[in-house]
C-alpha cells in the first residue's frame, strides 16, 4: 500500500507553469499528474481526499491548482505533484497548458450526471489522447456515494435517467483502446482510496524499477 508523507497545495489562478515546479530530490522519483473532467463531476474533492485527506467543505469551481505529495512505494519515495484543471469551456485554450511533461492523467466524470459521463468519449478522451500520446489514463468515477442518496435519486428519475452503471463504463473501455490498456479487463468505478492501489500495481512500481 503506498503511504502519503504529506501535501502541499501550490498554484491558483491561471494555468501552472512547469519552470516553477522545483526539481525532486536526489534519488527520488517525481510524477507530474493531471485530473480532468466536466466542472463540479467531483475531481477536485477526489485531489484533496488524496493529498490532503479530507474532503472541501464547500464547493469551489476550480481553476487550475496544484498540490504536492509523496508517497513511499516499496522502499523508495516518490513525489507526486497533482495538478487539477477547470473543466468549463472558458478554459478550454488554457487547460492544455497543464498537460506538458505529465506521466499520468485520471478522468474524471459524475456517476450522478450522465451527461459528464458523455462527455468522456466526447470531449475528455479525445482532448488528452491529442496532447498527451502514450500516456496511462485512469477512468474515475466521482460521487459514488450519492448512488443512495434518495433525493439524487428522485432527480435523476424524474428526468427518466439513472446513474452510471458497471457495464456502461465498460462499453468505454471497448470504444477506447488506450483506456482499457490501462485496466485490462475492464474499466471499474473507483473510490478514492483504490486509485492509491492503482498506482502502485499499475504504473508508479514500474516507473520507479526503471528510475
Amino acid at each position: 500500500m503506498a503511504v502519503p508523507n504529506g501535501a502541499v497545495p501550490g498554484g491558483g489562478p491561471g494555468a501552472p507553469k512547469e519552470s516553477g515546479s522545483p526539481p525532486a530530490p536526489s534519488g527520488k522519483k517525481e510524477l507530474k499528474i493531471v485530473i480532468v473532467g466536466d466542472g463540479g463531476c467531483g475531481k477536485t474533492s477526489l485531489l484533496m481526499v488524496y493529498a490532503k485527506g479530507a474532503f472541501p467543505e464547500k464547493y469551489a469551481p476550480s481553476v487550475f491548482e496544484k498540490y504536492t505529495t509523496s508517497i513511499t512505494v516499496g522502499s523508495k519515495e516518490v513525489i507526486l505533484n497533482l495538478y487539477d484543471t477547470a473543466g468549463q469551456e472558458d478554459y478550454d485554450r488554457l487547460r492544455p497548458l497543464s498537460y506538458q511533461n505529465t506521466n499520468m492523467v485520471l478522468i474524471c466524470y459524475d456517476v450522478m450526471n450522465p451527461t459528464s459521463y458523455d462527455n468522456v468519449l466526447i470531449k475528455w478522451y479525445p482532448e488528452v489522447s491529442h496532447f498527451c500520446r502514450g500516456v496511462p489514463l485512469i477512468l474515475i468515477g466521482c460521487k459514488t456515494d450519492l448512488r443512495k442518496d434518495k433525493e439524487h435519486l428522485r432527480k435523476l428519475m424524474s428526468s427518466e435517467q439513472e446513474p452510471i452503471t458497471y457495464n456502461q463504463v465498460k462499453m468505454i473501455a471497448f470504444k477506447s483502446s488506450v483506456l482499457s490498456q490501462v485496466l485490462p479487463g475492464a474499466l471499474i468505478l473507483l473510490f478514492p482510496q483504490e486509485i492509491v492501489d492503482i498506482y502502485e500495481s499499475s504504473f508508479l512500481r514500474k516507473s520507479v524499477s526503471m528510475a
